[in-house]
């Protein structure tokens, strides 16, 4: 049974086949594609705007939290750097994004419903997917997908999630502090997330824990992987190596920090490595991957040699 096919219209024929029912996109007028995808964004945030305002309010509480403001910029950027390519591309509807449009309203439903921000928001980057993959068809979302899955790096985990999880890395931050400051010939004492040095106390704290600025890692290293002309394994092992390069960077941090503080007492609590433990972070974990990105191409070129 075939539908009207029309270039104004967004249609899909259902062709049956040796007793197989097949889903075929076809063609459509591109600038009422395009028009329509606005349109279908811009409802979507009318339609989360309580749920963003909920977001930008802990992004702003949170300096944590406050890559989230970051993110849909950088999303953005990242479908501008691809507009060659989707200018280029069929556009074509297809109705397999429908039931992945329905899926994330459900979501956003029971998350509302069900008091779970976290569920709410997490089906906002899946129901612009399913918009553009049913608006545009698979060849523009198969070139989109990474920029509309970048936005799930502005939602904050749920509370309870990254209190249990800053608690456990605070402990973990601790105990590998103070076998480090072992092997260096300082004299350390730790009790839990307290480490009782000769001259004072020092306390690995939540704001020492990396673990609440880990979305802001590999948002980063996504970022950054992105913006390369890499194969694909080496931006995904960028991304990825953001978070356990950030823990690495935040434990050199704390080690430092130990070091100064059991020769120069209280004072080396007001260095610029432990006020600025964030910023501190941050920048050392953009060097080793910056560091890790040679190493990596170095790597590949002698391979390919």
């Amino acid at each position: 049974m075939n539908g009207v096919a029309t270039p104004e219209k967004i249609v899909t024929d259902i062709v049956a086949s040796n007793g197989a029912v097949h889903a075929v996109a076809r063609p459509v007028n591109r600038r009422l594609a395009w028009l329509a995808l606005g349109v279908t964004v811009l409802g979507a945030l009318v339609l989360y705007a309580p749920l963003v305002a909920g977001m930008a309010a802990e992004w702003s509480e949170f300096p944590s939290l406050s890559h989230g403001f970051a993110v849909p910029v950088i999303s953005a950027y990242l479908l501008w750097r691809r507009r060659d390519s989707l200018a280029q591309l069929p556009i074509e509807g297809s109705i397999l994004g429908l039931p992945l449009i329905v899926f994330a309203l459900a979501m956003l439903v029971i998350g509302s419903l069900g008091g779970e921000p976290f569920v709410a928001r997490l089906s906002l980057p899946l129901v612009l997917f399913g918009a553009v993959w049913f608006l545009m068809g698979g060849p523009v979302t198969r070139q989109a997908w990474v920029a509309i899955a970048y936005l799930a790096f502005m939602i904050p985990l749920p509370y309870l999630t990254l209190r249990a999880l800053t608690y456990q890395s605070r402990l973990f931050d601790a105990g590998i502090t103070a076998q480090a400051l072992g092997w260096l010939g300082i004299p350390v004492l730790r009790d839990g997330v307290m480490l009782h040095l000769p001259n004072m106390t020092l306390e690995v704290a939540d704001d020492c824990s990396s673990v609440p600025a880990i979305a802001a890692l590999l948002a980063l290293g996504a970022a950054y992987s992105q913006v390369q002309s890499r194969p694909t394994w080496i931006r995904a092992l960028l991304t990825i190596s953001a978070a356990p390069l950030g823990l690495l960077s935040n434990i050199i941090r704390l080690i430092l920090t130990s070091i100064s503080a059991y020769y120069f007492g209280p004072i080396a609590l007001n260095n610029v490595i432990h006020k600025f433990n964030g910023t501190s972070v941050f920048l050392a974990t953009v060097l080793l991957l910056v560091l890790l990105d040679m190493l990596l191409v170095r790597v590949r070129a002698r391979e390919s040699s």
